[in-house]
């Protein structure tokens, strides 16, 4: 039985959880974060590390739709929906669907902005405290194209990026090469996206829970929360494997868990679970300098001190752990085929786990109504390691009280009504637009 009570729980020790639990130590308050794995574990553990300023598109969209339904039958595309009987999975799917659209795009792409503008400030200023602990650096993006279609619309988008501050530059096939000597010859160019960058995820989290103990704030290690205490509308301890734990006030962090425990707290929550892979190699002697997103294939390639990791896919399937052999494999044929000059890989790490993500493409970030003491931090998809330090300061702001980010708050949510599109979003993108979205 937990006999300290501390003002916070935190479930989930994620990078979520630990950015939470990060800015709520420093700002004096007692921590415990809940965490039924080892750290560092999750998606936090297993993603490319990718720092992307200059990548703000929602998830749900016309393009992926149309993606996930070409390759409804296919089990290696590289962005699927797997459909389900199950009620609750198809009114997702459905929701998903109605936000696929140019309009909430341009909406989501605002909010993101926004969120993606402070995380930076705070990833930057994280680092210059870290020093070279995670191998943070933000030496650009290089995003690389094996079509004319797709190379003439990044372009495109290139230019826009530059307007707004993010610059990019194209690149043909000859300076594509010059930075990757690596490339093969399907590359026809790529845009190389300058305010980007990237870190060594599992030694960011390292580094984060090892803050987070220097500065008084426990965490508990394979302690899975099962049930919950209450008092009229509060929650007043977690039942875990390891006992009760008492608090003032709840955090959910648990990633794509956290559907599952808001719903054993009586609130439903649309956080749907979308598998991800990685592999990670040996470092080859032909690592590039700088992370790649291979475009169509939808993979990224993230050089570390000692490895090369190559993650992406998105499978849309609920919390199903299966490792399928043919998913890995044509994983590695696109890789090869596209960087030949890698050579002979040596793999030391296959991983796969699950990026929660939501039907309007934005993460949940705010109290819940009932009960009224527990405070959700989820759903970032793919942004989840770009958006951990944003997404901290704002848990923070929500249990002072001190109301900051008060309008991306709103928009954020956990009871939006953007659950499904309606005049109403429209009404708070324009306030959002003229208020400003930060304090």
């Amino acid at each position: 039985m937990e006999t300290h009570k501390p003002d916070v729980v935190i479930v989930g020790g994620g990078v979520i959880g630990l950015m939470s639990a990060y800015e709520l130590t420093r700002a004096g308050a007692a921590v415990s974060v809940l965490e039924k794995g080892r750290l560092p574990t999750g998606s936090s553990y297993g993603n490319a590390g990718l720092i992307v300023p200059s990548h703000l598109q929602p998830l749900c969209s016309a393009a992926n739709v149309k993606e996930g339904l070409r390759h409804l039958l296919n089990p290696t595309g590289p962005f699927s929906i797997g459909f389900s009987p199950d009620p609750q999975r198809l009114v997702w799917l459905g929701r998903f669907v109605r936000h696929s659209t140019a309009a909430h795009g341009r909406y989501a792409v605002g909010i993101y902005r926004a969120l993606a503008d402070r995380s930076l400030e705070l990833h930057d200023a994280l680092a210059r405290v870290a020093d070279s602990a995670y191998e943070y650096a933000r030496d650009g993006l290089l995003c690389l194209y094996e079509t004319h279609k797709a190379l003439k619309a990044a372009a495109m988008d290139a230019e826009e990026l530059s307007r707004v501050g993010r610059p990019a530059q194209v690149l043909n096939a000859r300076e594509v090469r010059e930075w990757v000597p690596a490339v093969g010859s399907s590359i026809i160019g790529g845009v190389l996206q300058k305010p980007d960058g990237r870190l060594n995820p599992m030694a960011f989290i390292t580094w984060l829970a090892s803050q987070v103990r220097q500065s008084g704030g426990r965490i508990l290690e394979e302690t899975e929360v099962y049930g919950a205490s209450w008092a009229g509308h509060a929650v007043t301890a977690l039942k875990t494997t390891k006992g009760s734990v008492k608090a003032d006030q709840f955090v959910l962090a648990a990633g794509a868990w956290t559907g599952r425990l808001a719903a054993m707290l009586g609130c439903r929550l649309p956080v749907e679970a979308a598998k991800g892979f990685s592999i990670t190699y040996e470092k080859p002697a032909e690592t590039p300098s700088l992370p790649l997103l291979l475009e169509e294939a939808r993979v990224a390639v993230t050089p570390f001190a000692d490895a090369l990791r190559l993650a992406g896919v998105l499978e849309l399937c609920g919390l199903d752990d299966r490792l399928s052999a043919r998913r890995i494999d044509a994983m590695e044929r696109d890789l090869m085929r596209i960087l030949p000059g890698l050579g002979s890989l040596h793999v030391k790490e296959i991983w796969r786990g699950f990026r929660p993500c939501t039907p309007d493409g934005l993460p949940c970030i705010g109290r819940l109504h009932r009960p009224h003491n527990v405070v959700v931090a989820a759903g970032h998809a793919t942004k989840g390691i770009f958006l951990a330090p944003v997404t901290g300061s704002m848990v923070a702001s929500v249990l002072s009280g001190d109301g900051a980010y008060r309008n991306l708050l709103t928009a954020l949510n956990p009871h939006r009504s953007q659950w499904a599109p309606s005049a109403r979003r429209n009404l708070e993108a324009q306030a959002l637009s003229a208020a400003g979205p930060c304090p």
